[in-house]
């Protein structure tokens, strides 16, 4: 059962041992299984001394004293009256002890302080805690409009991001967003996506434990007057690079594509190494083919692409345009509001040198990494066209950014306008 990504098998009076496989042990939950013992979360260690037998034969001795038999023998009709009348209230008894339990079961599982679960790792809630100060500002790295983000130190020297939103203050649409993110994090697998290790609730808030970014968002790496020195032109091109890869892997390698909707340059981060991973799936809508894909609004004003905020239709084209600002936004050391409303109603492309809307902070760009920059610059203005049909898919970008070999220059660099990029 390949396909199987969770079961649940807690509460059914199981015993014996949880066999040794990742199958079981990353997928399944067995708590209130009173003789079941293994390493998944909840069981105690098997023991391996035949003591389950014994258990297993006062669990079935104990199933036995539940069972309730009632025999009917001829008697006057007042007493099979008599005895059916005490029947159907034994039945209903035990209907409504049923109830009950089922009941009590599940406010068990709701309170249960969920786990996160690692590869070859489980870890408790109260270990977040302890790490966080119980999510002391201390640890805070920032604020956003889904939560707060605090570093996670473990003792054992794991670092982690903590995402704690707290859903009695977001409306139920918003509420979605937790979903949404849950959904699509613990599914993807690529470089250049933040990797979710697990999640969990407690106490009417809700958690993302998930890859910490030692660099944090690329806004700040960009506008800091401290950091942006190390954002050189190669790493500005990685940063475009991986990020089309990012985004070429949930349009055309998941099922069904994934739309990010929310490509902003708040919600890129930079590991240690400068390498891009794109985060925040809280409005991310699964695209299928058998759904209608009107929704509302959602997104970073000055991402969105212009037709969203008209016809509310969600596309694949939507993304390319909010990747494209945000790749200018790299290059040019700012957002390119600006440029982009020039560009469509006043100057023409022929007007403008590439070498002045880079950014002007950094020494222009020579030798090698030229022949990067414009065709980075090139595909970033195709994929701000106004019109979505005008736009590359985002395996075109991610192709034509990872081509080992690109043009030489037929013009100096400092003589290349837009319309030559």
């Amino acid at each position: 059962m390949i396909s199987l990504q969770f079961f649940d098998l807690s509460y059914n009076n199981i015993s014996g041992s949880v066999p040794e496989d990742t199958f079981f042990l990353q997928r399944g939950l067995f708590i209130g299984n009173r003789y079941l013992c293994g390493n998944p979360f909840g069981l105690s260690p098997c023991s391996y001394n035949n003591s389950y037998t014994k258990h297993d034969s006062n669990y079935n001795s104990h199933r036995k004293r539940k069972k309730v038999v009632i025999v009917v023998v001829p008697l006057p009709i007042s007493s099979v009256l008599l005895l059916s009348a005490c029947a159907v209230a034994v039945w209903l008894y035990f209907q409504k002890y049923k109830q009950h339990n089922v009941k009590t079961i599940m406010t068990d599982i709701r309170n249960l302080e969920s786990f996160i679960c690692r590869i070859q790792r489980k870890f408790r809630f109260w270990e977040i805690k302890t790490a966080t100060d119980d999510f002391s500002d201390a640890y805070l790295i920032e604020k956003g409009r889904y939560g707060s983000v605090y570093r996670a130190s473990l003792s054992s020297g794991q670092v982690f991001a903590v995402k704690k939103l707290n859903m009695a203050d977001f409306p139920l649409t918003n509420r979605r967003s937790f979903e949404y993110e849950i959904r699509t994090l613990t599914e993807v697998r690529h470089r250049n996506i933040i990797k979710l290790y697990g999640y969990c609730s407690a106490k009417g808030s809700t958690y993302l434990v998930y890859d910490y970014a030692e660099r944090g968002s690329l806004r700040k790496m960009l506008y800091s007057e401290e950091t942006t020195v190390e954002l050189g032109w190669e790493r500005r091109v990685n940063t475009v690079k991986g990020l089309a890869h990012a985004v070429s892997y949930l349009h055309h390698d998941c099922t069904p594509p994934i739309i990010h909707r929310d490509i902003a340059i708040n919600n890129v981060l930079l590991d240690k190494e400068f390498e891009p991973r794109l985060s925040d799936f809280g409005t991310a809508k699964l695209l299928s083919s058998d759904t209608s894909n009107w929704t509302s609004v959602a997104g970073t004003h000055g991402y969105m692409a212009p037709e969203l905020a008209l016809t509310m239709r969600v596309t694949e084209k939507c993304d390319v345009y909010s990747y494209g600002v945000v790749a200018l936004e790299v290059m040019m050391g700012k957002h390119p509001g600006e440029l982009l409303f020039a560009l469509s109603y006043s100057v023409q492309k022929h007007e403008l040198l590439l070498k002045d809307i880079l950014d002007q902070r950094m020494p222009p760009p020579t030798h090698h990494i030229t022949k990067e920059v414009v065709p980075a610059v090139r595909l970033a203005l195709l994929c701000t066209s106004t019109e979505p049909a005008l736009r590359p898919t985002m395996s075109y970008v991610a192709q034509k950014l990872s081509a080992r070999t690109h043009n030489q220059l037929s013009v100096p660099f400092e003589t290349i306008t837009l319309a030559e990029c």
